[in-house]
């Protein structure tokens, strides 16, 4: 029975992907769509998420999953929205509550056990009272891609602030043709001069990789370190991978942004642009 009922949520999550990705799907950037694609999509990934990491034990912590994982899809949605508007460092701090709330109800604990910041190559999770007793207080969990995205982003690069509670950066001229911003993993950059909601166009960006950040299961982590769920002070977890970006990036056609590549369709209507 427990066997069959996975195997149908599975189903739905493969169906639901192929819907979502569909030339139809994408080409609906209306502000309704948006916002439930975010609930839709935050809640059912959040759930193949708790799957992979073996916390769906019933049809009980499967529902938890997809209403938590719903309320953390629209969180993500105000906060790009807000960012859309003007109110970035808001929108940034929502972001993050946001990817608490499906990072925690993935492991199977209190959806806000842990409040976590991600800056940078860094996410630093603090345990709040609902974590229980036998949790680590502090974690933080390092990614290497960023750190590679780092490097790369000071190449081209003059200038860099921290900006709306983001490491951000400012360019003299653009290195990919034309463009005026551009966000690689959580450093959004601009060339200097441009209108502020090309700012905001590329703090949109760092919150959607945030949030494939928030989805991506951490197989390693549960493999070689029960990091977060072991009774410890302080942890470091060199093994933050953000998946979920990865598949998305390869599944996106970047040759017309505007009405194919989803990312970019969200962040130019939030964008006001």
């Amino acid at each position: 029975m427990r066997s069959r009922i996975l195997n149908s949520i599975i189903l739905f999550i493969f169906i639901f992907t192929l819907f979502t990705f569909s030339p139809k799907s994408i080409h609906a950037s209306s502000e309704t769509a948006i916002k439930a694609i975010n609930v839709i999509g935050q809640g059912v990934g959040t759930l193949l998420r708790g799957i992979i990491q073996g916390k769906v034990k019933n049809l009980k912590s499967a529902g938890k999953m997809l209403f938590w994982g719903s309320v953390s899809g629209y969180g993500f949605y105000e906060a790009k929205r807000m960012i859309g508007q003007g109110h970035v460092t808001e929108g940034v701090i929502l972001a993050n509550i946001a990817a608490s709330v499906t990072e925690n109800t993935a492991r199977g604990d209190n959806p806000f056990s842990y409040l976590g910041y991600t800056i940078g190559p860094a996410r630093i999770q603090i345990a709040t009272p609902l974590a229980g007793k036998n949790k680590t207080l502090f974690n933080i969990q390092i990614s290497p891609r960023d750190i590679i995205g780092l490097v790369n982003v000071l190449k081209w690069s003059e200038s860099v602030s921290f900006r709306n509670g983001m490491i951000a950066f400012e360019a003299i001229e653009s290195y990919r043709g034309t463009a005026r911003g551009w966000a690689l993993g959580m450093y959004p950059t601009v060339v200097t001069g441009v209108p502020e909601h090309v700012f905001y166009h590329e703090s949109i960006h760092v919150v959607q990789y945030i949030q494939t950040m928030a989805l991506s299961p951490q197989p390693l982590n549960c493999l070689l370190d029960k990091g977060i769920e072991e009774k410890k002070l302080f942890n470091i977890s060199l093994m933050n991978f953000n998946y979920a970006s990865l598949l998305t990036k390869i599944s996106l056609n970047e040759e017309d942004p505007r009405l194919i590549n989803w990312h970019e369709v969200e962040a130019y209507a939030l964008a006001q642009e």
